[in-house]
Formats: structure tokens, C-alpha cells, sequence
């Protein structure tokens, strides 16, 4: 009995030592025979080169391919757990073989972006617009789902430096039926996210959520700082993002918020025009305009802010700018100034070059005070004008006030010129003409100063005199002091009457309104 007991287990053990090696003679012949094809295959539609440790066949017939990986010739972008393949081949005979569904457990999905491009670009286009399928080695593949699910999906532009991360994302790619259908769903903190797209001779694309939080979704775009609130979309986009494209829903925003400023409304597309209005506790915008071939014109922007309100339009695209329009009651609280100034402006520039930009401001309203740091105070200090400000005149001992403004100031480039500026207040009138290089960081300007309703009760009586010191304004001649040099530390100059030329000119007459023959007559002493 003990013998027989014995022989059956060895017999056994003989089995199954026989079972062991034909599993692995298996396991060799598949990775010898299968292995290249369902490489290929996975190359093929991912337009890469794609590489697995090992596969094996599971008992419900499945193949398993342990820890695959993709790469470009930019690099690896994607790495998993297992891709499991479900694969028919009732049609071997006929030399086809269908890949029902390949897909990628718990991936690391990576794209990079550089001066080349998107470098998984060539799997969209593999993926979006399959063919049926080559001939090679005798058989013809077909895929009809591929999937990544429950995994990890980076961003990384390497020009801009710029990186964002979706966790546990779910990308499906059906193309077993007409066309390409995908589905993408992953996750903003415990929110959902999903977009549901087709590629039929183009796309379309529909993206329904809610609740989605602002600081998650702004993260995408490189948007960081100090954001609250809530994005909602309901939008349906069909083209091929070049030529002609249509957009049409909403995007919800609910007490959304950057930096302090924000609010609730909605933005609106219809094709390529787009209509938007967005409330706050004291802030509204409002804006319409259209988006064509990443040519964004405004036709009209309305911005209304406790600092400030302002109304423009213009034409933006992803490079450059140029815009019109016009603001008031914009409040400028900085140690230099302090005030609200109304006016018009007009700029045009590149975004990379926003120091160069152009601009023409025309300011027609203004009120503040100018600081002891301000230049304009120690002009005027070292003019030793407020000599003439005495008895019940105040002397500015800690600020300049001002009570009007007007003129021009244009920007081309890094050089900002100002012309026929005059600045106001109840006993002074000081004009700057001139221009200051941010490149070069240098002034050359010249500063008029008018002392305003000086003992005109008595000088005024005195007929030939009081028209020559006061003209027709009833005030004092103006006195003229060239500002040049470096910003930090400029040379002052009093400039003679004779030395008043050019446009210097237009200024007495144009600005203090007083003809410059008296200008110049009444300062031949000089």
C-alpha cells in the first residue's frame, strides 16, 4: 500500500514538474512568437515605440503585459501597472486579429511640450483617424477600445516652465464603431470631471460639470495666487482648432475670486461670438466680442471697480494687442501720488514685450497730491519757487496738492514723452514737457511753474505792469527749469527766456495762455 501511495505521488509530482515546464515552455514560445505582434500592435496605435517586461496568457484568455512603457524620441510618456488585452482570433485563419480592448491599469501618463510640439501629438492623430489595419507578417490587427484607466495624467511646457497633474484619470478610447469616441474623466478634489468627445472628418466635444474648484482648474494654466470659487461649463465645441471652429454654451463662475476681485456670472459662446457679465460686491464686467483663428476682438469691455471704471475695445490674440478706450475715477494710492485721475488711452504691444508696448494717454481729469518723494516736489524745491507762496499761502510743506490735470503722455517703445501736462491747484500751475528713457533710465524734461493769484489786488492796479507780470490769466510769468540726467539723480537748470524755443513756445501760449511776445519781452533782462 505504502509503494502504491508512493508511485501515485510521484506519478503526480511527475505531472506536474511536466505541467511546470510546459507552462514556461509556453511562457518562452509566447514571448518568442505573441510578444512581437502584440508589441507592434501597441506601437501601431500609439504611435511609439512601446516595450513590456513580460506576457503571459490568463485563463480566461486574456493577454497581460507586466509593467508595458511607451517613449518617443523625446522620451518615455507613459509607464503602467499591466496592460490586459482581450484578444479574438476566430478570424486567425483569414489572417485578422482583433484586439477588443487593450488596457492600461493605473498609468503614468507624461507630456511634455517644447519647440517640437506636443510629442504624444502623433498617437491623437493614430488614435483619432485609424486605418484598417496593415497586412504584416501575413495578418491584419484591428483594436476596437483602448483605455487608461484609474492613473495619473502630467503636464509639463518646457518653454514656459509651467507643470500641472490630473490624479485618477480615466481616459477611453472607443473606435470600434464610426469614427473615434473618447471619454475623459478624472478628478478636482472630490469633484468630477468629465468630457465626452468624437472624431468624425473633425471634432466634437461636449463638457458638462459643476462645482468645480477655480484654484484647481486655474492650476492648469499656470494661474497661482490666491483663488476661491467654483467653475460649472456646459459646452459643446466641434471643428479641428484650425480654420473654422464653432463653440456654443456656458461657463458658469460662482463666487469666484483671484486676489480679492471676483464675482458670479457667466460666459456665453455662440459660434465664434462670446457675451459675458460677471458681478461681485462692488466689481462688474461685462463683455462681448469674438474669437477667430486666435484673433480675440472686443467690441465692448465695461469694467466697474471701486478704484476705478473703465470702457474699451480692441483686438487681442495669443502674441500681441490693441486696445481703445477710455477710465475714470482711477484711484491711485502710492507713496509718490495719491489722487483719482479720468481720462482716454490707447496701447498696442506684443505680451512677451510688455515693456515696449505703445501708448497715448490723454488725461482730461485729475485730483491728489504729489509727495515729498516725488520728483516734481524737488524740482520745484530746488526751483525755490514756494518763495513766492507767503503770507496766506500755504507753503506745501509736506505735499503738493493738485486739484486739475490734463494733457498727453505717449509711450513708443521704452521712451515716454510727455506734452502740454499741466498740473493745477488754487495759487500754481506746473507743466512738464519732455521725455523719460525707461532703457537707458534717463530724464530730459522741462518743468514750468506759474504762481497763481499773487497780491493781485495790488500789482493788477498798476496798469503796465500788472500786463506785463500777469497777462491775461492775472498771474505771474512762468518759470522754466530744464530736469536732465540719470532718474536716480537729475541735474536742475533755470532756462533764460531766450533759450524758450520750439515747442517750449506752444507752451506759454498754448498751455499758460499768455502770447509769448510778452513772454519773451518781459524777460529781456534775463
Amino acid at each position: 500500500m505504502k509503494k502504491l501511495l508512493k508511485n501515485t505521488l510521484d506519478i503526480i509530482f511527475t505531472l506536474l514538474g511536466a505541467a511546470l515546464l510546459l507552462l514556461a515552455a509556453l511562457a518562452v514560445a509566447l514571448n518568442l512568437t505573441l510578444r512581437p505582434y502584440v508589441m507592434r500592435v501597441l506601437s501601431e496605435y500609439l504611435a511609439s515605440e512601446v516595450k513590456t517586461a513580460f506576457i503571459y496568457i490568463t485563463p480566461a484568455g486574456r493577454i497581460v503585459c507586466v509593467a508595458p512603457s511607451a517613449s518617443s524620441e523625446q522620451g518615455e510618456f507613459l509607464s503602467a501597472a499591466n496592460a490586459v488585452i482581450k484578444v479574438d482570433v476566430s478570424g486567425i485563419r483569414a489572417g485578422k486579429i482583433f484586439f477588443s480592448d487593450i488596457i492600461f491599469n493605473n498609468p503614468d501618463i507624461r507630456i511634455a511640450r517644447g519647440k517640437e510640439g506636443f510629442n504624444i501629438g502623433p498617437m491623437i492623430e493614430s488614435v483619432t483617424a485609424p486605418g484598417t489595419g496593415e497586412e504584416k507578417d501575413g495578418y491584419k490587427f484591428a483594436v476596437g477600445r483602448l483605455a487608461f484607466t484609474a492613473g495619473r495624467a502630467s503636464f509639463h511646457d518646457k518653454d514656459s516652465g509651467r507643470f500641472f497633474r490630473f490624479d485618477n484619470a480615466s481616459l477611453v478610447i472607443d473606435l470600434s464603431g464610426e469614427g473615434t469616441a473618447i471619454t475623459l474623466i478624472s478628478g478636482f478634489g472630490a469633484h468630477p470631471f468629465t468630457v465626452h468627445a468624437r472624431y468624425l472628418k473633425g471634432w466634437k466635444i461636449a463638457a458638462k460639470n459643476s462645482d468645480l474648484p477655480a484654484s484647481d482648474v486655474l492650476r492648469i494654466f499656470g494661474v497661482r495666487g490666491d483663488i476661491g470659487g467654483y467653475f460649472g461649463s456646459d459646452i459643446v465645441y466641434e471643428g479641428n482648432f484650425a480654420g473654422r471652429n464653432s463653440l456654443k454654451g456656458n461657463l458658469f463662475l460662482r463666487d469666484v475670486f483671484y486676489s480679492g476681485v471676483g464675482g458670479s456670472g457667466q460666459i456665453y459662446f455662440d459660434g465664434s461670438r462670446f457675451f459675458t457679465e460677471i458681478k461681485g460686491a462692488g466689481n462688474r464686467l461685462s463683455a462681448s466680442g469674438s474669437l477667430e483663428d486666435a484673433v480675440l476682438t472686443v467690441d465692448n469691455l465695461f469694467v466697474e471697480h471701486p478704484s476705478f471704471s473703465a470702457e474699451a475695445a480692441g483686438r487681442l490674440t495669443l502674441k500681441d494687442f490693441r486696445m481703445r478706450g477710455q477710465f475714470t475715477g482711477l484711484k491711485i494710492d502710492e507713496q509718490i501720488f495719491r489722487g483719482s485721475l479720468s481720462g482716454r488711452i490707447e496701447c498696442d504691444g506684443d505680451w512677451s514685450e510688455l515693456k515696449l508696448l505703445n501708448a497715448r494717454v490723454m488725461l482730461t481729469e485729475g485730483a491728489g497730491a504729489f509727495s515729498k518723494l516725488s520728483m516734481l516736489y524737488n524740482i520745484l524745491q530746488t526751483m525755490d519757487v514756494f518763495k513766492y507762496l507767503t503770507g496766506r499761502f500755504p507753503s506745501y510743506e509736506a505735499h503738493f496738492p493738485v486739484k486739475s490735470v490734463s494733457g498727453e503722455i505717449v509711450k513708443k517703445g521704452p521712451v515716454i514723452h510727455a506734452k502740454d501736462v499741466m498740473i493745477e491747484n488754487d495759487h500754481s500751475r506746473t507743466s512738464v514737457y519732455g521725455d523719460v528713457d525707461l532703457d537707458k533710465n534717463t530724464i530730459d524734461i522741462v518743468v514750468g511753474f506759474q504762481a497763481q493769484k499773487f497780491i493781485n489786488d495790488v500789482i493788477s492796479k498798476i496798469p503796465l505792469v500788472g500786463y506785463v507780470l500777469l497777462g491775461e490769466k492775472k498771474s505771474l510769468l512762468p518759470v522754466f527749469v530744464k530736469v536732465k540726467g540719470p532718474l536716480s539723480s537729475p541735474r536742475t537748470s533755470a532756462m533764460p527766456a531766450k533759450t524758450i524755443t520750439g515747442p517750449l513756445t506752444g507752451i506759454v501760449e498754448r498751455v499758460f495762455k499768455i502770447p509769448f511776445r510778452v513772454f519773451s519781452e518781459s524777460k529781456k533782462d534775463d
